[in-house]
């Protein structure tokens, strides 16, 4: 495990949803469920809460039902494992290969502007979730946080960084 090294970005790219058998393997929840990205990594930075992300050397990842079956170096029980869980996944970006084109990282949308499609403005993305197989992008807005489901997402615009989504009544009022 080590500290990050300056100048190095980190992409978040998935979970740690649970341990998977008593070895210390870790199933992770990837953002994007269709990507094979991760079978190719070296190491996984894990980040639990705020704190700073740890590195932790990739020994075997292999595609499974729920995402992917992790096992890290150093990590060698069940209990070890479980501590991990719900720690954010990240990965040095330059470990990942260039999206084909028409793709972008999820990750890369944080800042974006968000608008509705009439235009109106909805907010800044400030982060991502995942609950359960849907993934979520966090916008906030004047203070507020709202989680908008990404199949919302009718259209990514990289050159002014924007995206317009389909925003179903009531997606961002809060409840009183």
């Amino acid at each position: 495990m080590a500290e990050k090294a300056p100048g190095q970005e980190l992409l978040a790219v998935g979970r740690v949803a649970r341990p998977h058998g008593v070895q210390g393997r870790i199933v992770l929840v990837p953002y994007n469920a269709q990507s094979e990205a991760l079978t190719g990594v070296d190491a996984l930075w894990l980040r639990s809460g705020g704190g700073e992300p740890r590195r932790y050397e990739v020994a075997r990842a292999e595609r499974a039902a729920q995402g992917y079956l992790v096992a890290l170096r150093g990590l060698d029980d069940r209990d070890a494992a479980d501590a991990l869980r719900g720690s954010e996944a990240l990965v040095e970006r330059t470990s990942l290969p260039a999206p084909n084109e028409g793709e972008i990282y999820a990750a890369d949308l944080l800042g974006y502007a968000v608008a509705d499609q009439s235009g109106a403005p909805r907010g800044e993305v400030v982060g991502l979730e995942t609950a359960g197989l849907q993934e979520l992008l966090r916008v906030r807005n004047a203070g507020r946080e709202s989680l908008v489901p990404f199949a919302l997402v009718k259209e990514i615009d990289e050159a002014r960084r924007c995206l317009v989504i389909e925003a179903p009544e009531g997606l961002f009022e809060l409840e009183e």
